[in-house]
C-alpha cells in the first residue's frame, strides 16, 4: 500500500466558505490592530490625565497682539476750550508672558506677568477737525494678573479645552511723535509721552495639547482691557488713551 506523502486536504464543513477560511487567517492581524489602537488610546488617555494632575505648574508663551484702534482725547486742542478727539491706527504687536499656577482637578489658579508692545502708524483727528497724519507711536503694556481657569472635561478628545478670566493691574506707556493736528505741515515733534497704571481684566479661552504627564503645548485667545490711561501731553494739557484688544498666546506648560 503506497505511503501518504502529502497532507490530507482540509475538508470544508457545511456552512463554511472560502471567505470564512480567510477570516481565520486574518484574525491574528485584527487582534494586533486592536491592541495597537487600544495602546494609542491609552497613550492619549495618559497624556490627557496630565491636565488633570493636582499640583503646581509654570508656563510661558509668546503673544501676538492687536489693539482695537485706541481712542484718544487731548484737552485744549486744537484751540483753547476744545477737546481733540483722535483715533490711532496701530500695527500688530508682540510680547510674551509667564505664569505660575496650581491645578486642582479641573480648576486652575495662576499669577501672570506679561508685556506687549505695538506701534502706531498714523492718527486721525475726528473732532473738532478731521485730518489723518502719519506718526511714530508706542503702546506698551505690562500687566500683573490673577487668573481663574476651568479645564473642560471632554472624553475621547486628544486636546483639553479651557475657559477663564483674570483681573489685575496694567501699567501702560504711550507716546506719539508727529505733527500736531492744528499744523499738519509742521515738523514732527513729541506730542505725548507718559505712563499710567490702571485696573485691567481679561477673558480667556484656549486649548492644551498634552505631550506627556508633565508637558503640554497651549494656544489661547485673550481679550485684555487695560483701561484708559491718563497723563499730560507736551504742552502740559490732559490727555487720555484707551487700550484694549485681542491677543493670541502660543506656549508651553510644565507641571510638577
Amino acid at each position: 500500500m503506497a505511503s501518504n506523502r502529502f497532507s490530507k486536504p482540509r475538508q470544508i464543513v457545511a456552512g463554511e466558505t472560502s471567505s470564512t477560511m480567510g477570516t481565520h487567517r486574518l484574525l491574528p492581524g485584527v487582534r494586533l490592530g486592536a491592541i495597537a489602537i487600544a495602546a494609542i488610546c491609552a497613550g492619549h488617555g495618559a497624556a490627557v490625565q496630565a491636565a488633570d494632575r493636582n499640583g503646581f505648574y509654570v508656563a510661558a508663551a509668546v503673544t501676538g497682539s492687536k489693539l482695537q484702534k485706541p481712542e484718544q482725547t487731548i484737552a485744549n486742542a486744537p484751540t483753547p476750550g476744545s477737546t481733540l478727539q483722535v483715533v490711532n491706527d496701530v500695527d500688530v504687536g508682540w510680547g510674551g508672558q509667564v505664569e505660575l499656577g496650581y491645578a486642582y482637578k479641573f480648576v486652575r489658579v495662576e499669577a501672570e506677568i506679561g508685556r506687549t508692545t505695538s506701534h502706531s502708524d498714523s492718527y486721525s483727528a475726528i473732532s473738532p477737525i478731521a485730518i489723518t497724519i502719519p506718526q511714530d507711536g508706542t503702546n506698551r503694556t505690562t500687566r500683573y494678573m490673577a487668573n481663574l481657569l476651568f479645564d473642560i472635561p471632554v472624553k475621547g478628545f486628544p486636546v483639553q479645552p479651557y475657559i477663564g478670566g483674570g483681573i489685575g493691574a496694567a501699567h501702560s506707556y504711550v507716546s506719539t511723535f508727529a505733527a500736531p493736528a492744528r499744523a499738519p505741515n509742521a515738523p514732527p515733534s513729541q506730542l505725548l509721552a507718559f505712563g499710567d497704571t490702571r485696573f485691567a481684566y481679561q477673558l480667556i479661552g484656549g486649548i492644551s495639547v498634552p505631550l506627556n504627564r508633565h508637558t503640554a503645548l497651549t494656544a489661547q485667545y485673550r481679550w485684555l482691557d487695560s483701561g484708559t490711561v491718563r497723563g499730560l501731553d507736551a504742552r502740559g494739557e490732559r490727555a487720555t488713551r484707551t487700550l484694549h484688544g485681542s491677543n493670541l498666546d502660543l506656549g508651553v506648560r510644565f507641571s510638577f
